[in-house]
């Protein structure tokens, strides 16, 4: 499966745009399996409670869908999971929680129990942004619990995949981490839940479809042509993201301030999404 981390648009005074947010996904979803909201690149920490609750009401998915949720408390993740569930989602997409884990011991496993216990979800593993590890003994720990689906794991560490893959045969895995999309297909991910996913969706569908159907040689190709896309976004993150969406005439908005509404990396993106572009690859 492709699911892009859709962005959440803002105009350019950090107002959310609901009718583009709309918009964005209207677009998006025929391209792919299904979309994750309020992920990394969907700046759900950037969100307030009711922006929240507004921006999924105006979505309305057809296909599944993740909600991020990325809070440090049960008390702080409940409103958030009762919305995301009212709304239809498949699962929550759930990181840990972050401000004081050194002391969180025990405390990790019962956030990720109780929050299961009401709502099926996934772990997201995404240390780049939350400064946190998600230790492999509390993943092996969850993994049992019936409603704990799987996880998205961005951290580009295609060690963890191999680990997932050997210890929890039944777990589903999705990589977060474009650069290194067909090493971890390789050690069992299932598919992409991926920023690029937003820019290229069929390129991803095609390396997900060449690589199922033993076509080695054509992924690596693929993967190799699509590397910069995924190495610059990784870098770039969100700015660059809804500026490239943006050029592509899409309704990305811009980020919420203090964040910039440009990246200084465009200049090295732009040629690299213009001759994906050319090639058909590019929305």
């Amino acid at each position: 499966m492709i699911l892009p981390p859709i962005p959440t648009p803002f105009d350019r005074e950090g107002r959310l745009d609901e009718e583009a947010f709309r918009e964005l996904a209207q677009a998006l979803e025929p391209l792919v399996d299904g979309l994750l909201v309020y992920g990394s690149n969907g700046e759900g920490v950037h969100l307030t409670p009711e922006e929240r609750a507004r921006g999924l009401r105006a979505l309305r998915p057809r296909k599944p869908f993740l909600v991020g949720l990325m809070e440090e408390t049960l008390p702080q993740a409940e409103g958030a999971l009762l919305e995301a569930k009212a709304a239809g989602a498949m699962a929550l997409l759930a990181t840990p929680p972050r401000y004081h884990h050194g002391s969180l011991g025990a405390g990790l496993l019962r956030y990720y129990e109780a929050l299961a216990e009401k709502m099926p979800l996934f772990l997201y593993h995404v240390p780049q942004n939350t400064k946190v590890d998600l230790p492999l003994e509390a993943v092996e720990a969850l993994a049992p619990h019936p409603n704990v689906l799987g996880i998205k794991d961005s951290s580009g560490d295609l060690s963890r995949i191999a680990f997932y893959q050997a210890r929890l045969r039944e777990f589903r895995v999705y990589t977060g981490h474009a650069p290194t999309f067909l090493g971890a297909l390789a050690l069992g991910a299932e598919g992409g839940i991926l920023a690029a996913a937003n820019l290229a969706p069929r390129a991803y569908r095609a390396l997900l479809d060449h690589f199922r159907e033993g076509r080695l040689a054509e992924a690596q190709e693929l993967q190799k042509k699509l590397f910069p896309l995924g190495d610059l976004l990784a870098k770039g993150g969100v700015p660059l993201l809804k500026q490239a969406l943006r050029h592509l005439g899409l309704p990305a908005g811009y980020p919420r301030p203090p964040y910039p509404a440009e990246s200084p990396l465009w200049e090295r993106f732009l040629p690299v999404l213009e001759g994906l572009k050319e090639e058909g690859w590019v929305l």
